[in-house]
């Protein structure tokens, strides 16, 4: 079987015994198209769960919004969610790492979005906040297939009443979005982690805030080393986890930015479960 690499790895000399810990992303990763989750990626998360391998969803979502995926395979260790900044034990729901872009910082990122005429999603520990606008709100719920957010008339609605957020995004066409954010990375880079996730969302988390750091700490509160603990992902913001990690795969249909910060691409193939080949693969 032909796998394309990024990183140099050696199937020979690969150990499954020697990992302790899957960091999997959810959507593009463990999820398909259609936002569920395969028989053929469940079957192989099974499979590393049976090799005595801690799992642990990673994903930029909301942690509320991960637990139906969590729950569907059974786990009961932590979630790493908004991209890192929030890490909590489901058993105890106690928070385990936390980094927040701070209250100041989140209202003049709305208030720059509304200059733009951008609209804006914000997560904080109230649930999900989203701008007026019938199309996002639409985009939200398919994306996500989850509950209906908190829509605000205006700007200053929401910023009166703000608190320190986990994430915020902004939402636009492409071209503008990426011109953003290349125009604000350096701009930002003291106070925020930024991030282009879908081609049309700019996402902003604490500075220092991404998938690599919350799984830091993780691994400090179970005593796992990252060269013990594996990564799957596709998209821009899992390129920190997947250059991080002992061992980072990235997805077949993944972003430029994730094959080349993982150790190997799955090998190719449909997109809904090329989690299930790459683990095939390492098992194999």
């Amino acid at each position: 079987m032909a796998v394309a690499t990024s990183r140099a790895f050696d199937k020979s000399t690969f150990d499954i015994s020697h990992y302790k810990l899957a960091a999997v992303d959810l959507d593009g990763t463990l999820l398909g198209p259609d936002r569920r989750i395969s028989s053929q990626n469940k079957e192989a998360v099974m499979r590393l769960k049976d090799a005595g391998l801690e799992i642990v969803i990673a994903s930029g979502r909301r942690h509320e919004d991960i637990l139906r995926f969590h729950k569907e395979l059974g786990l009961t260790t932590p979630v790493v969610s908004c991209h890192g900044a929030m890490v909590r034990d489901v058993i105890s729901d106690r928070v385990l790492s936390q980094a927040l872009i701070p209250l100041d910082t989140v209202r003049g990122l709305i208030e720059e979005a509304h200059s733009l005429s951008l609209s804006w999603i914000a997560y904080d520990q109230r649930g999900v906040h989203l701008s007026d606008d019938p199309y996002w709100l639409g985009e939200y719920i398919k994306r996500t297939a989850f509950d209906r957010p908190q829509v605000y008339k205006d700007a200053e609605s929401f910023t009166g009443a703000a608190i320190a957020a986990e994430k915020l995004n902004w939402m636009g066409e492409p071209e503008m979005i990426m011109a953003l954010f290349r125009k604000l990375e350096d701009k930002y880079r003291r106070q925020l982690t930024l991030v282009v996730t879908d081609p049309d969302h700019l996402e902003f988390t604490a500075a220092g805030a991404d998938k690599a750091f919350g799984l830091a700490r993780l691994g400090e509160v179970l005593g796992i080393r990252a060269d013990q603990i594996m990564t799957f992902g596709d998209s821009n913001n899992d390129a920190p986890m997947l250059a991080w990690a002992g061992l980072g795969v990235a997805m077949t249909h993944g972003t430029a930015m994730a094959r080349e910060a993982a150790d190997f691409v799955s090998p190719p193939g449909e997109e809904h479960d090329s989690l299930a080949r790459a683990i095939d693969y390492l098992l194999s």
